[in-house]
């Protein structure tokens, strides 16, 4: 245990040669603060490690490397494997292809490389634009009709909506341009594909070799960011110019990345149907109230930070965007009523509405049968050619404080208040809390005396302890900021800024990497996947600009969705007096004034770290999935429908699929999953070669170490060994890496950093007085 405050210890400022140096005067490890300027001499040079190379029991021959199975994705069509071992006995497989994919050297012969001819480039082209003023066309009748196609505030739908889509006229213009580019590129290939007879496999393989560049199509294709010939010193803040070779790698509005090729019924768009003579897959709605149900499972090694920072890091790397109007409108797939879908004629092309059983024991009492879903829109592809339709990530796809700073420019000019270096707040009676939005759609109420917040992110309001979250950080950025400037009284506001958000950025990563990630995936696959930090003053050689960093889809739409299980439908707040007080969380949902109570944050912090999280399994609190959203109604959405529904959505593979991926035995009965799950299963699906990956990974029996099933564990951690090795500006790169390097002094400060810290730093210290030393387990528990 730790004290809340310490006494900070004076450090003795000297300059040399220009330099600013801190000499350590017996400061406390918790306390010392980072002072960006002290680096090594630009004259004083760095010898390289070695390239770094996973240890293997096992001998790969021509060239493979061991690794694990989902490194490998390209190992599911291999006609021959081969098998090794890697760190801790585990078994990996010798891979030559890495994260490609679409690795075509055994399907080559079968299906040959196809190109387009000028005759078909004519026909393809008068097709798109046939195509596009039928859509457009369509767009303005159902417009016109806006009383049945126009989702009109006050539902828990609309809120579900309000959730992602906050934009100024520019970004919204900017992102429907996208949309429609990505579209058109869409319609394209469909046309080409029909028109040459090109099977859904030669799409999944990126069998046809054309760049559009060149041709009429080629205005749908991204432009590069330009990025100086030197490296910048600070990373950017729309995330390009990471990477010297892929530049648009990581950068705010880009697509997805994926493991697998996606299973679309046309291989394009289309969502996936079963593999018994292409039905309909079961209702998402259906599923959800046969298979998980809410029961209190409490899991009493781990806090309810740990759900609470996972939100947050999901929505610092992950956003993907509802399709809408042109005019921004939200779209409705419902009818008014919500007894029905729209018929097929009046929908928008982008509608998926899930189907409400007539026979649901809490919608039908309200008559719903139809729950509003809209498709995620779509980014242009990265290699300006045709294939499969790609889903866009709003935000960066780093671990680079764009949940503090915002994924543009202009967010972050809106954010910053210019002066030493500050973030804006909201003065309330002496506390900094998040500034205020001017947006009057972002909470339930801007009443008077309400409070409404704006941070980085446009989802902050979701929950109130989300708002916590982010209130920690912000304070953290101004307390580095000031102490930057006590320190540096001859830097001005840009560099202060700059430097701060470094800082913490680099403690954001600590958290993850040794905090968060240990206690999700366990000591043996941090050590397999070489997730751990680099100890002491060391530098990391661990960066290869040949690893694409950018979120994987199946993360996004699955994997990482595993914390709604986590989550307990009711927060215990205790008050000054030892009072109890249950919040039921759907009422707190866009209503965030209770922020401005005196004593909330620290009373919230408190639940925080010491409640127990809801232990990951198939139980699901009904605030998920009956009230979600729900604002002022009766009823809300149900998130767990929506995961399975955004996962079809997005192409994502059946279950069965990723077991193969990640190295296990495909599953060949229900009766794997066990009888009584087994036997529900197989009331819903056709074949369990059907069965949605969220559904089956959340069924799974735990990994060895970990409070995850082996395909989610899998897929996350090489989630975060992408975005650890392919960042060139991770904080522990070597300098010949990374350009805003830290020193080794830096570093070594740096690594102590920890949650508890932050909360202890940031708190309001009303009530907290002292903090476990990890957060993110239970007081007591050891860890």
């Amino acid at each position: 245990m730790k004290r809340l405050y310490l006494l900070l210890s004076i450090s003795l400022i000297r300059q040399i040669d220009n330099h600013v140096v801190v000499e350590q005067n017996e400061m406390s490890p918790t306390q010392h603060d980072i002072i960006r300027d002290v680096f090594i001499p630009e004259n004083q040079h760095f010898t390289p490690a070695p390239k770094h190379m996973r240890p293997a029991l096992g001998r790969c021959t021509d060239g493979a490397e061991c690794v694990n199975f989902v490194s490998c994705p390209a190992h599911v069509r291999m006609a021959s494997k081969q098998f090794c071992e890697i760190l801790g006995g585990s078994k990996g497989i010798c891979c030559k292809s890495g994260q490609n994919h679409t690795d075509p050297s055994k399907d080559q012969s079968q299906h040959p490389i196809l190109r387009l001819d000028i005759g078909a480039l004519r026909a393809v082209c008068r097709k798109v634009r046939q195509e596009l003023m039928e859509l457009r066309s369509r767009e303005i009748q159902l417009l016109l009709s806006r009383e049945s196609t126009i989702l009109h505030p006050g539902s828990a739908s609309y809120s579900h909506y309000r959730n992602s889509r906050r934009f100024n006229t520019d970004e919204m213009a900017q992102v429907s341009h996208m949309a429609s580019r990505a579209m058109e590129i869409a319609i394209a290939t469909r046309a080409f594909k029909e028109r040459e007879g090109i099977s859904n496999t030669q799409l999944e393989l990126g069998m046809i070799d054309e760049d559009l560049s060149q041709t009429p199509l080629g205005h749908n294709c991204v432009q590069m960011p330009l990025c100086p010939i030197s490296a910048e010193k600070y990373r950017r803040i729309d995330g390009s110019c990471n990477n010297r070779l892929y530049p648009n790698w990581g950068i705010a509005l880009s697509p997805y990345s994926r493991l697998l090729p996606p299973d679309y019924q046309d291989g394009i768009w289309t969502p996936r149907t079963s593999k018994i003579n292409s039905e309909v897959l079961p209702s998402p709605r259906l599923i959800s109230t046969t298979i998980f149900y809410e029961k209190d499972v409490p899991n009493n090694d781990y806090t309810l930070l740990l759900m609470q920072f996972g939100q947050l890091l999901s929505h610092e790397i992950t956003q993907s965007l509802d399709f809408t109007f042109d005019n921004g409108s939200a779209i409705s797939c419902c009818l008014q009523d919500g007894t029905d879908a729209l018929p097929i004629q009046h929908r928008h092309y982008a509608c998926m509405p899930i189907e409400i059983p007539g026979n649901d024991q809490f919608f039908g009492v309200f008559n719903q049968r139809c729950m509003n879903f809209v498709r995620s829109i779509l980014s242009p592809r990265h290699d300006c050619s045709f294939g499969y339709a790609q889903q866009m990530n709003k935000v960066t796809h780093f671990i680079d404080g764009s949940s503090i700073y915002g994924s543009t420019p202009e967010q972050t000019g809106e954010l910053r208040s210019f002066d030493g270096g500050r973030l804006k707040v909201f003065y309330d009676f002496g506390r900094e809390l998040l500034p205020l939005t001017k947006d009057a759609d972002a909470c339930l109420t801007m009443e008077r005396g309400s409070a409404c917040f704006t941070s980085g992110d446009t989802r902050t309001n979701q929950m109130i302890t989300l708002v916590v979250m982010h209130t920690i950080f912000l304070r953290e950025h101004n307390r580095v900021a000031g102490i930057l400037q006590h320190l540096n009284p001859h830097w001005n506001d840009e560099r202060l800024f700059w430097e701060a958000r470094q800082i913490v950025v680099a403690k954001m990563q600590v958290v993850v990497y040794k905090e968060f990630l240990p206690t999700l995936l366990g000591d043996l696959t941090m050590e397999e996947f070489d997730l751990h930090l680099a100890k002491n003053y060391e530098y990391s050689f661990e960066y290869d600009e040949r690893v694409e960093p950018s979120v994987i889809n199946e993360f996004a739409a699955a994997a990482y969705r595993f914390g709604h299980s986590m989550v307990n439908g009711l927060l215990k707040i205790y008050g000054p007096t030892k009072t109890e007080e249950m919040i039921f969380i759907p009422e707190i949902m866009f209503y965030p004034s209770r922020m401005r109570m005196r004593t909330f944050l620290d009373e919230a912090l408190t639940t925080l770290t010491t409640e127990p999280i809801q232990d990951v399994d198939e139980s699901l609190t009904e605030a998920l999935t009956n009230y979600m959203f729900r604002g002022g109604n009766p009823y809300g959405v149900d998130l767990a429908a929506f995961n399975i529904q955004r996962g079809r959505d997005h192409g994502l593979r059946a279950y069965n699929d990723y077991r193969e991926l990640v190295g296990m035995s495909r599953y060949t009965s229900f009766e794997h999953f066990g009888p009584n799950i087994g036997n529900k299963l197989s009331s819903l699906y056709k074949t369990v070669d059907d069965v949605d990956l969220w559904v089956g990974g959340l069924l799974e029996e735990k990994a060895a170490g970990s409070i995850l099933g082996q395909t989610f564990k899998n897929i996350i951690a090489e989630q975060f060994s992408r975005l650890k090795k392919g960042d060139r500006y991770f904080f522990e790169n070597a300098p010949n890496i990374n350009p805003g390097y830290f020193s080794p002094d830096q570093l070594f400060e740096l690594r102590k950093a920890s949650m508890s810290r932050l909360i202890c730093d940031n708190s309001d210290g009303i009530l907290l007085a002292r903090q476990a030393s990890n957060a993110f387990r239970k007081p007591g528990v050891p860890g």
